[in-house]
């Protein structure tokens, strides 16, 4: 075929229409979907906790679990005289060795945010932790009563 042939034209086109549609297809895609409706079909809501927190005499109370996309984040908090003394993330993402660092570098970010600051700002890297961090903590605070 002649360099400047229509035929040869359509079938590189062709061929590079097939090529860029099998990448996309083989894109691994993340586990799950972002669910933050409420738990799973056949598991119960969780329960807030209420406990005497030692020498403060606050009380610890539980958030809902967060469905994100690369897992599950629930926020335990403790609050004394409606203000958090202390949070932790009881459930955090674990779809995969780089979702556990992700989680690993933000959570400890997130619990200090949540203790010193009265709004959680979204960590860099770590949205869908962050955003599922946010939504357990609200949920938290609005068992405990506060806002």
């Amino acid at each position: 075929m002649k360099r400047k042939h229509p035929l040869r034209r359509i079938l590189l086109g062709t061929a590079a229409t097939v090529a860029s549609v099998v990448a996309l297809l083989a894109l691994k895609q993340p586990a799950g979907g972002q669910n933050v409706a409420g738990p799973p079909a056949g598991q119960a809501p969780p329960v807030a906790a209420t406990a005497p927190s030692g020498a403060a005499g606050g009380q610890t109370v539980t958030g809902d679990v967060v469905d994100t996309q690369y897992g599950p984040v629930q926020v335990s908090v403790t609050m004394s005289g409606g203000k958090i003394t202390a949070a932790q993330a009881v459930k955090t993402p674990n779809s995969g060795p780089r979702s556990d660092q992700i989680a690993k570098d933000s959570i400890p970010k997130l619990n200090q945010q949540a203790v010193s600051a009265a709004k959680v700002d979204t960590v860099s890297g770590a949205t869908y932790t962050s955003e599922g961090y946010s939504k357990s903590l609200q949920s938290a605070l609005d068992k405990a009563g506060a806002k």
